[in-house]
């Protein structure tokens, strides 16, 4: 396993070598404002799946995916109505996260056959620039064993995961609250998970809820 501390790398070398490492289909845990993630290439069904065994996640859960820009979310969502963009506009980026109809070029085991994808574009730090640096949709799934508690530190998740190929230690991440999630193939939009985003705030932009 390679773990590189940003507080020392060579920055922009580290996101390059952890974008080459999801162009070859391999594993890299990275921290959010949150948790520790595991990423891995979106749009790579062998690499997706390779997420699911090493969490020990149920293949009818889908993955939650982040980009770099909001300029990438129509080759991940289909059918996107006015009051999905307006969210896309007025929320992102920022600790949100929201559900799209997928596009036909999401592989199965990302949506689960939901025909439903989990889309985040996070405000600056490691999360999106790894995703900007990667070029294209990185999964954005906690790094834990599914059921058990997210973790926090680097080397929790090395040792935990002694299998994933690279770790980026940014240090130790907050915790709680994660991203609120909300459905914006509905209207008015459905909060599926409280989080980070308040409602009021969603209430700015969405009277109804």
């Amino acid at each position: 396993m390679r773990v590189i501390d940003l507080a020392t790398a060579n920055v922009a070398e580290a996101y390059e070598e952890a974008a080459a490492a999801l162009r070859e289909g391999k594993l890299v845990a990275y921290p959010t404002e949150s948790f520790y993630a595991i990423g891995a290439d979106a749009m790579n069904e062998d690499a997706v799946r390779a997420v699911f065994e090493a969490k020990k996640r149920a293949s009818e859960k889908p993955l939650p995916i982040i980009l770099g820009d909001v300029s990438q979310i129509e080759k991940f969502a289909a059918r996107i109505s006015g009051g999905a963009r307006k969210a896309v506009k007025e929320l992102f980026p920022g600790p949100v996260t929201l559900i799209f109809h997928a596009s036909a070029e999401a592989p199965f085991a990302l949506t689960a056959g939901t025909g439903r994808i989990a889309i985040r574009v996070p405000k600056q730090g490691v999360a999106s620039r790894l995703a900007t640096a990667f070029g294209g949709a990185v999964t954005a799934t906690s790094a834990n064993i599914s059921g058990l508690p997210g973790l926090t530190k680097a080397e929790d998740v090395a040792a935990c995961f002694p299998n994933i190929f690279m770790v980026l230690n940014g240090g130790a991440t907050p915790g709680p609250p994660v991203s609120t999630m909300l459905d914006v193939t509905v209207f008015p939009p459905r909060i599926v998970r409280e989080g980070a985003l308040s409602r009021d705030a969603i209430r700015r932009v969405f009277k109804e809820i």
